[in-house]
């Protein structure tokens, strides 16, 4: 009866577990989702400076009481549903945010991009913004 307890509980674990991108692989997924090659580096920096390249993470409360979500720290006072309907401006919920699939979350950064640029990112504005970007020259196209 013990093994089965323990057994379950590494199941429920490794599902919650979430996934760090090495920086390549971070790069390839970007890649993939249609990142543009010339705004590369300040992605990974952006995706470096907010969630360490982690797809798992949400943030502590911010001072207004939302969250941040997954691999860009995608906040859900305008963007995300926190309840399992999909909705906000990008139609997800925050859990679709968190997983090791970001398509959705790439989907979203980038309409986030296209409305207020980098800038809507502490982590880039601090971080990245007039600073050396990461080299990503070894990671092949």
């Amino acid at each position: 009866m013990k093994f089965v307890a323990v057994l379950c509980g590494i199941v429920v674990f490794s599902q919650c577990e979430g996934k760090q991108l090495s920086r390549c692989e971070l790069v390839h997924q970007l890649r993939k989702n249609g990142f543009p090659e010339n705004k590369m580096r300040d992605w990974v920096c952006l995706v470096e400076s907010e969630s360490s390249r982690r797809t798992d993470i949400i943030s502590k409360p911010n001072s207004d009481g939302s969250r941040d979500y997954g691999l860009f720290q995608i906040n859900d006072r305008y963007w995300c549903s926190t309840t399992n309907k999909p909705g906000k401006d990008c139609n997800v919920t925050c859990k679709q945010l968190v997983t090791d699939n970001i398509s959705k979350a790439a989907t979203c950064a980038k309409k986030i991009y296209q409305r207020h640029g980098f800038d809507a990112w502490y982590g880039w504005k601090n971080k990245c913004r007039g600073k050396p970007l990461p080299d990503i020259s070894s990671c092949k196209k």
